[in-house]
Formats: structure tokens, sequence, C-alpha cells
């Protein structure tokens, strides 16, 4: 048994033995220092009362315990007091006095914002000089777009032809003939009547002092009426107002009737563009058929203007036309 132990110690006091024993030697140590400083640590007297003992946290700041006996929501303080009395709150609500920092900050920030913002403005935006005083937040009043008026339609003269026509013996004094009157006449219209038709309505030379007819058939004239294109060659006639013409007309195998046109009136009016166009188109349909059958549709020297809706001069007969009217009225 000796021999045994001794050959054991032989072998742990081996030079190559000797770390492992180290190592074994020292976590022994560990272990017990551990057991020893442990064991301590967690037991803690009890006071004498039975009240918990308070708690130390590791920045030395002691934290009562609250009891459990209660229902009650308790708050802790640094000093380990507890507080109980009060009524309950929502933690995640922000305090009064937090609102009240909060609002002030928010309100500084938006006027130092506005501040500078407006600075900003007024020191980039050129003033102008016309804008005068402006807005009190320094930007000009922009001024309201004006729409011009919308422009009127111009008015045409419309001109408006009274006579009076029928048989009437040769020299009667024309205010004592039985004439049949003739308001506000159309062109091309047939007078008597499309049945009978001896002269038609050609309309007013520009100017509205004289009236126009087309002569259907044969006739003899006496009167102060101008012939045209000439005397010897009388297709139509041009009357003023005031004046009267006698037509005699020698029908086939009969006695010769005579006609008195008298040219009461010619007026004027003044109509919106729409309306005199629609004046300027009124014709005779009737009376128009008969002046192509007859080839009497065009006019010797003169010429319809749908614009204005009066008989013009044409361009190449105008300066005889008027020679020949002038020379007519001095020989009257």
């Amino acid at each position: 048994m000796n021999d045994f132990l001794s050959s054991v110690k032989a072998d742990l006091l081996d030079r190559r033995m000797l770390p492992i024993l180290a190592l074994v030697g020292a976590a022994l140590l560990a272990a017990l220092a551990y057991a020893q400083l442990g064991g301590g640590g967690s037991t803690s007297p009890s006071s004498s009362t039975g009240s918990p003992a308070p708690a130390v946290t590791a920045s030395g700041i002691a934290v009562s315990q609250a009891p459990t006996d209660t229902g009650q929501p308790v708050a802790e303080t640094t000093s380990g007091s507890a507080h109980r009395a009060g009524a309950t709150r929502n933690p995640f609500a922000p305090l009064p006095g937090a609102k009240a920092a909060q609002a002030a900050s928010t309100a500084t920030s938006g006027s130092t914002t506005s501040s500078s913002s407006s600075s900003t403005s007024s020191s980039t935006t050129p003033t102008s000089p016309e804008s005068g005083g402006g807005s009190s937040s320094g930007g000009a009043t922009p001024t309201p777009e004006t729409r011009k008026p919308a422009a009127k339609e111009k008015s045409q003269t419309v001109y408006h032809v009274a006579v009076r026509f029928g048989t009437a013996p040769a020299g009667t004094p024309p205010l004592t003939a039985q004439l049949t009157p003739y308001d506000d006449l159309k062109r091309q219209q047939p007078l008597p009547d499309a049945k009978q038709p001896l002269i038609v309505f050609r309309g007013v030379i520009a100017g509205g002092n004289r009236a126009t007819f087309t002569l259907v058939g044969e006739a003899i004239l006496r009167g102060s009426a101008v012939c045209l294109p000439s005397a010897s060659q009388c297709q139509a006639i041009n009357l003023r107002p005031g004046q009267t013409e006698e037509l005699e007309y020698i029908p086939l195998g009969g006695a010769a009737i005579t006609y008195q046109l008298q040219i009461v009136s010619i007026t004027s009016s003044k109509a919106s563009a729409s309306a005199a166009s629609r004046s300027f188109k009124r014709q005779s349909k009737s009376g128009l058929q008969l002046l192509r059958h007859a080839g009497l549709t065009a006019l010797p020297g003169l010429r319809y203007s749908r614009a204005k809706g009066v008989l013009v001069f044409k361009s190449r007969h105008a300066s005889a036309a008027r020679a020949h009217v002038a020379a007519w009225g001095a020989h009257l």
C-alpha cells in the first residue's frame, strides 16, 4: 500500500504533470471562493417589523418595494417612499407643462418661419411703381381681368317705297285721280298685278332719291320720269318722290288706256345686319319669272347690290348714265 501511494505521488510530482496539477488546484480554489461569496450575498437579514428591506440598485439609490396586499397603484420615488394618494393617469399622455412648452415652441418656430419667408419674398420680389401700397402681406393685389364689351352689330339702311297706280283719264290731276295704293313694294313686284303686268318695281337707286321701274310692254310716256338707257329706247324709268308719270297702253284691237304712276314716298329705316339681309332678299317670284320670260332681267347701266340693297350704276356705264340723268333733269 505504501508502495502504491509512493508511486502515485511520484507520478503526480512528475514534471509533466505539474501544469495539470496547477490547473486543478486553481479550479478548486475558484469554486471555493464563488461558493463563499455567492452564498453570503444572497442572504439578507429581515427587519424586526416584517416589512421587506429596500433594494439597492447599481447607482446606490434605494428603491422601496410596494406592498402586495393592496390593489391601489403606488408610485415610487428616489427616496424610497411611496405615493399612495391621487388619481391615476395615462402614462402616454403628455403633461400640461409639456403641452404648453410644445405649443410655445411651435408658435415661435412658425413666427420665425413666416418672418423669414416674408423677408425672403420681399427681398426677392421687385416692387412695381404702379402697384401702390399693395396688400398687408407685402404682395401685390392682382387686378381683375377686364373683358372688352362685345362689338355691336352694325346697322344698315333699308328703303321703303310707297306708290299709287291705276287707270285715269289723260290729263287728270294726280290729287284727284282714283288710284290704288301700294305700300312697301317688294323688288320685282308687278303692277297692277301678276295677271295684268304693266310695270315691275326694280328697286331704289343708291342714295334713296329715285325708284326704278321696268316697262313690260310698249307704252307712250308723258311726265317727268327719266328713261333708261335713253328716251328713244326706254326700257326703265326713274322717278323721285312726289313725281307722277302717265303711261298710255294700246291693247290689240282695243282703245288706248292711260295709267298713272305716282311716287308717294321713299323712306329709310335702320335695321340690324341680319334683318337688313332678310329685307334685301325680299322679291316677288311671279315678277321675277315674268322678267325672265320677257328677257328683261337686266337693267341698262344698273345692277343690284345685295350687300346694300340698292341699285348702283355699273362702272363702265356710270359716267354716261349720270350725264344722261343730269341732262334730262336740266331739260325738265
